[in-house]
């Protein structure tokens, strides 16, 4: 096994593990905070597309740039958007 291999399964594992992450806060503490939890996850997704160390081609959608430009956002419209959460 390359160690590539190895840090892309460790990257794959970070997104199962914080989508899981986000089901549980839901359930248990309510749908804003799981919001601020899938914007923290894209945020460290970020991080580690911008290294570009390990990641695994089914990460890749476009270039680097792209890549953590959309994931930026995509927190960033997650923490805007979960205090609506509580209007309802």
């Amino acid at each position: 096994m390359d160690s590539t291999r190895g840090a892309g399964t460790a990257v794959l594992w970070l997104v199962v593990l914080g989508t899981l992450a986000a089901g549980v806060t839901a359930v248990l503490v309510d749908v804003p905070s799981a919001a601020l939890v899938l914007a923290a996850l894209c945020v460290m997704l970020a991080v580690l597309r911008g290294t570009d160390r390990g990641v695994p081609p089914a990460f890749r959608a476009r270039s680097t740039a792209f890549d953590v430009t959309l994931l930026l956002v995509a927190a960033a419209a997650l923490a805007v958007l979960a205090p609506a959460g509580n209007l309802i």
